[in-house]
């Protein structure tokens, strides 16, 4: 079994280096998610004054906003569609559904990530954020990363991605 995602990562850093560094830094960190393989993609990473940034901010909010109405979707075809129904889900796929759409809300990174503000802890990008970019573009730069593991069987696979559960 094998998993291949991309993530955006916005974060307030002037030079490029220090801030791929940063990025590298924060998924070698991460306590939630552990990739065997994660990789800088240059040709997709700008600085705010560079003409790629905005789009690359768009696709990747849009991507997140996307997974979060698909998500929500499932959830109202299953018979949950108010916040009176939440008490009543089962546990299993529906709950599990209900904690992704949850990270997604409240800014926890994991895997169904595809945009992450480190300066917001954020999916999504504040207006006020925007407006700062802005004013200061050369104070700000999104990086593209491809992440990547691989696994034997899914045990093995799924008991890597989520360490923080094994306490290994």
């Amino acid at each position: 079994m094998s998993l291949e995602t991309t993530h955006i990562i916005l974060l307030r850093e002037a030079d490029r280096e220090a801030g791929r560094q940063r990025v590298l830094a924060f998924f070698a960190k991460n306590f939630l998610v552990k990739y065997d393989s994660v990789e800088v993609v240059d040709d997709r990473s700008f600085a705010a004054d560079e003409s790629g940034f905005w789009g690359v901010v768009e696709e990747g909010t849009g991507n997140n906003r996307r997974v979060l109405i698909k998500l929500c979707t499932e959830l109202a075809e299953a018979g949950f569609d108010k916040i009176g129904d939440l008490p009543r889900i089962p546990q299993g796929y529906e709950s599990k559904t209900l904690h992704t759409i949850t990270h997604l809300l409240d800014g926890f990174f994991g895997i169904d990530t595809s945009f992450y503000n480190l300066e917001e802890d954020s999916h999504w990008l504040s207006d006020q954020l925007a407006a700062t970019i802005r004013e200061q573009p050369e104070k700000f730069r999104v990086f593209t990363v491809e992440c990547s593991s691989k696994s034997g069987n899914s045990a093995d696979f799924l008991a890597k991605l989520r360490k923080f559960e094994t306490g290994f």
